[in-house]
């Protein structure tokens, strides 16, 4: 069978691109994560501590973009190498409903954590 090129926008160019850019960003996330959370003076795995960080609206918006990037990442992954089993068009609907559902899960489940957790007093 022969190769039918059907245009840059059905290619997953866009998707490609912002796998690797969401993938350096992390990266760099993982290390100021592991450096505020092991290096600093208020470092600390207590709950007070976790609170008090999480209270400064930046850490929270840290942390949130943390999740909504870490989600894409991890399912966009997923769904790659899914996609490389050639399976049927029903067979790649339902996983891709399944990988969607499970990701709005954690993504409001982590939303909810970030957004509620009670202020240190």
């Amino acid at each position: 069978m022969a190769y039918r090129f059907e245009g840059s926008g059905t290619s997953g160019t866009f998707g490609w691109y912002f796998q690797r850019i969401t993938g350096v960003i992390l990266f760099i996330q993982v290390l100021l994560h592991f450096y505020i959370a092991h290096n600093t003076w208020d470092a600390g795995h207590n709950w007070t501590t976790i609170v008090q960080r999480l209270s400064n609206p930046y850490m929270r918006t840290f942390y949130l973009v943390f999740v909504v990037l870490g989600l894409y990442h991890g399912l966009n992954g997923l769904w790659s190498v899914i996609r490389d089993y050639h399976l049927s068009a029903g067979k790649r609907k339902f996983i891709f409903g399944a990988i969607l559902t499970v990701g709005i899960f954690i993504g409001v489940l982590g939303f909810i954590t970030m957004l509620t957790l009670p202020s240190v007093e």
